[in-house]
Formats: C-alpha cells, sequence, structure tokens
C-alpha cells in the first residue's frame, strides 16, 4: 500500500458561524485532511466517505498542479484516500494497490467482470467506491464499481452494476453516478445514480438496486423528472424511516430566462423509493451562470435533524442548513468557513463537501480547498458541535 508524507496542521478558523464577530467553543476548527507539494486535490463528492465509528476514511482525487484554464490540475487523475481514527482529528493519506490504476480509468470491456458470488452489505469493514464518466480521474460510461472488506485498505474489482445498462429506461445512456448508496440489509443496497443521452447538461437521477448482493441490479425509479435545460447530478441520499428517503442534490439550469437561478434541491420517497416527489430547494444561488454551484452533503443527525452543506462559489465559503421536519423547510444559512483563496485568485475552485457525525456528536465534513496559508488545493476538514 503506497503512503504519502503530509502535514497534520490545525489552521486558524477563517470563517465562523456569523455571531457577534468573537471566537466561541461552537465556532468551526480547521483541519487539513490531505496535502502534497505541487498537487491539485479535489472533490471529495465525487469519491465518497465511509465511517466506523470515528473510524472515517474519505476518497478524493490527485494530479499534477498546473495553472491553466479551468481547474488547475493536469496530467494522470489518481484516486486517493485519506483516513482518520481519531474522528478526523488528525488524517493519513494513501493509495491502495490495484486500485483505479489505469490513467483516469478508461476502461476496456474485457476488464470489468460480474460477481460470482454475492456481497454481504452488512460486513464490519465493507465498502463501496462507484465509477463511471463525465467527472475527474473516471471515464466509464458503463459504470461499475469497487468494494471492500477492510474499510478501504484494500478494494476488489472493477465489477459491473449487473446489466443494469440493458435495462429500457437506462439503454443507450451514460452513467454518471458518483458514489451515494444505502444499505437496507445483508444482500440489499439502494444506488442512486445519474444518466443522459451523451448529452451532459441533460443528466436525471435515478434509483437502482440490489437484492442478491450486488451480482445484478434492478431499476427501482426516476428520482427527477426529464426536464430540458436543467442538469440534475451528484446527489446525496439519507434514510429516514423503513420506507423514507430523502436525496438531494446539484441543479444546473443551461436555459435562458434570466429568473431561473442554479441550485440545491430535495426529493422524498414514502414508499421505498418507488416513487418520489420534490421537496423543498435547499440553496438558491445568486449567479444564474457559471461554476458558482456546488454537490450538496446530506446527513441526519442524532436529533433527528437533517443538515446539508455546500460550496457556496458566489461568496467563497461553504456554507449549510439545518432542516427539523426532514427537508421540507430549512433554516436559516450558517457559514463554516469562508476566505477561500488559490494562486490565480479564482474564487470558485472549491467544495464538493462530504458529511458525517462522530460518536460525541460533532459533525465533521470534508472539501477541498486553498487558504493563504495553503494556496494550492488540498483536502480540508471542518469539526463543529450542530
Amino acid at each position: 500500500m503506497g503512503k504519502y508524507n503530509i502535514l497534520f496542521v490545525l489552521s486558524l478558523s477563517l470563517a465562523i458561524i456569523p455571531s457577534c464577530g468573537e471566537k466561541n467553543d461552537n465556532d468551526p476548527r480547521h483541519v487539513i485532511a490531505a496535502i502534497e507539494e505541487d498537487k491539485f486535490l479535489g472533490w471529495p463528492a465525487n469519491n465518497g466517505i465511509w465511517q466506523w465509528g470515528d473510524e472515517i476514511l474519505v476518497g478524493f482525487t490527485m494530479g499534477e498542479y498546473t495553472v491553466r484554464s479551468g481547474h488547475n490540475i493536469a496530467g494522470v487523475e489518481e484516486s486517493l484516500f485519506t483516513r482518520s481514527l481519531n474522528g478526523g482529528e488528525s488524517w493519513e493519506m494513501f493509495k491502495p494497490d490495484d486500485f483505479m490504476d489505469d490513467d483516469n480509468i478508461k476502461w476496456v470491456p474485457d476488464k470489468k467482470e460480474f460477481l460470482e458470488q454475492p456481497l454481504n452489505f452488512e460486513h464490519e469493514g465493507f465498502a463501496m467506491r462507484v465509477f463511471a464518466t463525465g467527472y475527474h480521474g473516471n471515464d466509464d460510461p458503463e459504470g461499475g464499481f469497487y468494494y471492500s472488506y477492510d474499510r478501504g485498505a484494500t478494494w476488489k474489482g472493477p465489477w459491473y452494476l449487473g446489466d443494469i445498462n440493458n435495462h429500457a429506461e437506462l439503454r443507450g445512456k451514460e452513467i454518471t453516478a458518483r458514489t451515494d448508496y444505502i444499505v437496507t440489509g445483508q444482500r440489499e443496497l439502494y444506488l442512486f445514480i445519474s444518466a443522459n443521452y451523451q448529452n451532459p447538461r441533460n443528466n436525471r437521477i435515478a434509483c437502482i438496486g440490489t437484492e442478491d448482493g450486488g451480482m445484478s441490479f434492478e431499476f427501482v425509479s426516476w428520482v427527477t423528472p426529464d426536464e430540458p435545460y436543467f442538469n440534475p447530478i451528484m446527489s446525496s441520499t439519507v434514510r429516514i424511516s423503513e420506507n423514507t428517503f430523502v436525496l438531494a442534490h446539484r441543479n444546473r439550469y443551461f436555459g435562458e430566462r434570466d429568473d431561473v437561478r442554479n441550485s440545491i434541491e430535495a426529493y422524498i420517497s414514502e414508499d421505498r423509493c418507488n416513487t418520489w416527489r420534490h421537496l423543498s430547494t435547499v440553496k438558491m444561488f445568486e449567479l444564474s451562470e457559471g461554476n458558482n454551484t456546488n454537490p450538496p452533503a446530506l446527513v441526519k443527525l442524532e436529533d433527528g435533524r437533517l443538515a446539508c452543506i455546500y460550496g457556496d462559489r458566489d461568496y467563497g465559503r461553504i456554507a449549510g442548513r439545518y432542516s427539523q421536519d426532514n427537508g421540507k423547510n430549512w433554516g436559516e444559512e450558517f457559514v463554516i468557513r469562508d476566505n477561500f483563496m488559490d494562486f490565480v485568485n479564482s474564487n470558485w475552485d472549491f467544495g464538493y463537501p462530504v458529511i458525517t457525525q462522530r460518536t460525541d456528536g460533532d459533525i465533521v465534513s470534508l472539501y477541498y480547498w486553498a487558504s493563504p496559508e495553503n494556496l494550492q488545493q488540498h483536502i480540508a476538514a471542518s469539526i463543529w458541535k450542530p
């Protein structure tokens, strides 16, 4: 297993929840979770987060830092991990052997295999990493997955998502899924994906599921409607009860109406993912064009509230909202961190958070970031009391 030397630094709280302006014990504290000299590290939301008690594992993408148009990343974009054994206080980054190891993961048809035995999704060390096309370090329009039984130390794959590409609802579409799944039994799992007709501006989010440990997957439902000019993608899903699920997603608008904005939208299913309806708008971004959107990270807290966080590229900050009624309404926005800064003074190349709650109740969120102290993008963590 290859390892990288990184710094474990507690940085100053550069932004806090709005208050009277003085620092208090509830202010977030910020930790560097992964950093490498002359490297660009990014996009945790594309890769996934897993938790076992206070052990937290987060995936991210790394490439050469090169100032250029768009993201300042070049060369092979590797998929790596960073792990904390103490609830996010310190981290170690690593790359497992034989994991996503082709150049930018351009799969050939004979590389993936079908599972020959069912997986145990309730295994104490189980983790699944989904890959597809349309985002950094991944390029497989059929989609697929890896799995681990040892908390991400080693991985097996790549595996097909059964024969899901030949289902009538998905035939001819590109799979653009990130890692968003919920285990509902030893052999049962719901996986939330996105797909398009080879048009990256017209995705649609769907739910697929397996009842035989991943040997086959069935199409369950479309979550979002088929709407021209709207591009729902990058979901984050939580289970509220036996049959109720809430999903939040990034929504981009590519039409010409001036009164429509990019947003984060929430949907709800109350019949075990068979049907969905729009629930609420979590965040409406002020700018209608550009790179100001960001995917959400959603978690159900111990006290029953939902927390949803996101990168706000309008203002260069990580922010969020709480809901006390399972996502129907959202409270006032709070700021976790601001003062984003990189070498070229871009105000948008950050975010893509993931989120979890550790055993003492504190929230741990990770995202990619650049600060006055560390001007190249790295993986940062913020820890705070909800």
